[in-house]
């Protein structure tokens, strides 16, 4: 078998068997990096212990809790459901040539935060930049864009085969969902700069408004002298330092999400720390065994090529 192997990739067109080779490369090379994120996350997930909100100290930490509303629940676009995050996706059966393939012609996903809610406290969750993974995912088939689960195609459609012309795929995370979230965990904290830019973006405001210039102007020349522009400032300033201090006196809510480290991508999935570490371990193993078996086919067909 080996040597008819070799007589057939001998005798096959140069052209042909190094555009080949290349795709099997490629494709070993695409499965390998594949691998060493999922072994990356498997070992981030395995060598970060889990910590409660009320305690966590700041910066990369591993969260386990409740799925929480931060403000009013959003909606699923194809499905309509509540939600707390979303991202979906349409894709076309189009036709080429003599074989048929999906494309996708439509995805996006909510970056809305949400609530993580472990018992002893709360932390916001910004799915931007994440890698999600959650049990709530359906997939259906429809007769046009876009269509709900369910929607029953004309007798037209299905003699003509458009029945499963549209794939819909939607995927959400809900209130009460149990989560495992691993990201960097950072408190806002309001300091001078804080209160500046509040300061800032009064007197922005200010010189957009008729009247206030009116007001600021006290010797009503029409125009703004220096020391009514320093009196003006002064006001601004006491009313941001008042809003900094009712500010202060409510709690921050902390947030984990995307830190500066570009590599440390959030993780966030469905169910407990085991049950994502059995996937992340399976999806090691066979990205490990798929980018040897392209890895060793790769190696043999140069070898082979070359009658060694």
């Amino acid at each position: 078998m080996l040597e008819t192997l070799a007589d057939a990739l001998t005798q096959a067109p140069a052209e042909q068997f190094w555009i080949g080779w290349a795709m099997v490369t490629a494709a070993a090379l695409f499965a390998l990096r594949w691998t060493l994120g999922r072994y990356h996350d498997l070992r981030r997930v395995t060598d970060t212990p889990t910590a409660r909100i009320r305690s966590a100290a700041q910066g990369q930490v591993e969260l386990q809790g409740l799925a929480a509303p931060h403000q009013a629940p959003l909606l699923a676009p194809l499905t309509g459901a509540p939600c707390l995050w979303y991202r979906y996706r349409i894709e076309e059966r189009r036709n080429s040539g003599r074989q048929q393939r999906w494309v996708k012609v439509e995805a996006d996903s909510s970056e809305a935060p949400f609530l993580l809610d472990d018992g002893t406290g709360q932390c916001l969750v910004d799915p931007r930049g994440a890698r999600i993974r959650c049990h709530r995912t359906r997939v259906w088939y429809g007769p046009h864009r876009g269509a709900p689960p369910g929607t029953s195609p004309s007798a037209w459609q299905q003699l003509l085969g458009g029945a499963r012309r549209w794939r819909m795929r939607e995927e959400r995370i809900e209130h009460h969902d149990l989560l495992y979230v691993l990201g960097h965990l950072e408190t806002p904290r309001r300091g001078p700069e804080a209160r500046d830019r509040l300061t800032r973006a009064l007197l922005s405001r200010w010189k957009r408004d008729p009247e206030r210039m009116r007001a600021i102007d006290r010797n009503g020349d029409g125009e703004i002298d220096l020391d009514e522009w320093e009196r003006a400032r002064a006001q601004a300033a006491r009313l941001a330092e008042h809003a900094e201090r009712q500010l202060a006196a409510t709690p921050a809510l902390a947030r984990v999400g995307r830190g500066p480290a570009p590599r440390l991508r959030p993780l966030i999935a469905s169910g407990d720390e085991p049950t994502l570490i059995g996937q992340l371990r399976r999806r090691t193993v066979l990205g490990a065994i798929l980018s040897g078996a392209l890895t060793f086919a790769s190696a043999l067909a140069a070898l082979l090529r070359h009658g060694v």
